[in-house]
């Protein structure tokens, strides 16, 4: 779990994040992205692909960024996370 609650695995303390913002899980060998916010997850891929997520679930492939309740700006990373899936 990522969010600002406390009973989160990942504190995300950011002003859009929802205290239960989003899930990761791995099923099937992949690892699916589950938003569930107010404000929506965004991802951003090293391939320059962006896709928001509200209320929706996505796998994640390759590596890129992970937007809590905010696009990704890369200027200002307080409020994004790195993924890898190799």
């Amino acid at each position: 779990m990522i969010g600002r609650g406390v009973q989160s695995d990942l504190l995300c303390q950011t002003k859009l994040a929802s205290r239960k913002h989003a899930v990761i899980e791995f099923r099937r060998g992949k690892f699916h992205v589950l938003d569930q916010s107010s404000n929506g997850t965004f991802i951003r891929t090293d391939e320059g692909e962006n896709i928001s997520l509200r209320r929706q679930e996505l796998p994640l492939w390759g590596s890129g960024f992970i937007g809590i309740g905010e696009e990704v700006a890369l200027d200002d990373v307080s409020s994004v996370i790195r993924f890898h899936c190799g």
